[in-house]
């Protein structure tokens, strides 16, 4: 990263922080703290519960997923819609009415005192539990491809997530999901943008989905009805429908967004916002993962995205043999990605389809060498290639 980038991410962590701060004038009160005194717009509370189920582990996993497995992962959230609108006609108006400062205080009306800390209890554990994990998680990324200590990096994004929580409550934490969405959204168009400009003349948006597509990457709907397979629509119309009824309907940390509307009515519409934004949105995100997939077929992509990794194997025997191979396997992908292009013959299309098969088996090949020189059969780099992608390709400043 160049200093202006540099520049850009202290700029933003400082006036973040800064405005967490200017939001405690609206916190004088138990109910301005944790219900912003019922007062937020729907837009507003309704972007705030699309950033709270987002993390760093969605911008950094769900591309790489889809720069390996395609577009099936979206079918997972086929049944928020449906889950939104039962929670809209039940839990909104219930908690509303119940006028609570959180979901778990019903309980305690409807119970007892001890049933209520049971449940806050163990909602604090599974919710520190889930933050622990999206801060380390991406930050063992980042703290390679960045360059710094995996320790600072947690620090650096707990600590000013939590200082500016702590000063100015629930108003202060909507208003910067709002901020951060609109950069998400932004930001995702920007790179987009970037990605299609630096295909090869010749080669355009609808000629790379051609490409994806050959291969399987843009497969959105999977009517399988599979229980050793992850994503089908039936995973996402049933399963996933139940799990975000509990995570929406009954997980502080979502009930309390629609707590701070307006009224009934406005947090039932930040819901359906909500419901009708993230179908759209998840399929921006893998979107760019398959683009950055058929940026690579252009352009020499790592062998091993994880460069800690690559320093722990690339003096081993076998490694620069699995390299030749691999670049071989690369050129040869990417002939017949340009003249599928050119051509879009059926014989050009299986080509194309045995020249990836040959690539991947290149590859395959330098992850098994990091798996039985590290030792980690569980290695996966593919939360690797959105971070380096951007620290790589994208212009400074973006």
């Amino acid at each position: 990263m160049h200093l202006l980038d540099w520049a850009i991410v202290a700029a933003y962590l400082a006036f973040v922080i800064w405005d967490g701060i200017r939001m405690t004038k609206h916190t004088g009160s138990v109910e301005g703290y944790f219900l912003a005194n019922r007062s937020l717009p729907w837009w507003a509370v309704g972007l705030s519960v699309m950033a709270t189920q987002m993390s760093a582990i969605t911008l950094v996993g769900t591309t790489g997923q889809a720069y390996s497995d395609g577009m099936r992962f979206i079918q997972f959230y086929y049944g928020l819609p449906l889950a939104m609108v039962l929670l809209c006609v039940t839990a909104v108006p219930f908690f509303y009415r119940a006028n609570v400062f959180t979901a778990y205080e019903y309980l305690e009306k409807r119970f007892d005192a001890k049933t209520r800390s049971l449940t806050s209890f163990f909602f604090l554990i599974s919710r520190g539990l889930g933050v622990g994990v999206i801060i380390a998680a991406p930050s063992v990324i980042l703290s390679i491809v960045l360059g710094w200590s995996e320790i600072a990096t947690i620090f650096l994004i707990g600590l000013s997530t939590t200082f500016y929580t702590m000063v100015g409550g629930v108003q202060a934490v909507t208003w910067t999901d709002v901020k951060q969405m609109t950069i998400i959204f932004v930001g995702m168009f920007i790179v987009i943008v970037v990605i299609v400009s630096q295909f090869p003349t010749g080669v355009s948006f609808t000629d790379g989905l051609h490409l994806a597509g050959t291969l399987g990457k843009l497969e959105t709907i999977d009517t399988r009805f599979d229980l050793t397979e992850k994503y089908t629509i039936w995973s996402g119309l049933i399963a996933a429908f139940f799990l975000f009824l509990s995570y929406f309907g009954a997980d502080q940390s979502q009930v309390q967004r629609y707590l701070t509307a307006k009224s009934v009515s406005e947090g039932r519409t930040s819901l359906l916002m909500s419901a009708f934004l993230k179908i759209p949105m998840q399929f921006l995100i893998l979107l760019i993962g398959v683009l950055i997939f058929v940026f690579y077929q252009f352009v020499t992509p790592p062998m091993i995205f994880n460069s800690v990794a690559v320093s722990k194997v690339e003096a081993t025997a076998g490694y620069n043999e699995i390299k030749a191979k691999y670049e071989s396997a690369h050129e040869a992908r990417s002939a017949a990605a340009i003249k599928l292009v050119e051509h879009a013959s059926p014989e050009d299309r299986q080509h194309y389809i045995a020249a990836d098969k040959t690539f991947n088996e290149a590859r395959k090949s330098a992850v098994e060498l990091v798996k039985t020189t590290t030792g980690d059969s569980s290695f996966n780099d593919v939360n690797y290639v959105f971070p380096l992608f951007v620290i790589q390709n994208m212009p400074i400043g973006v």
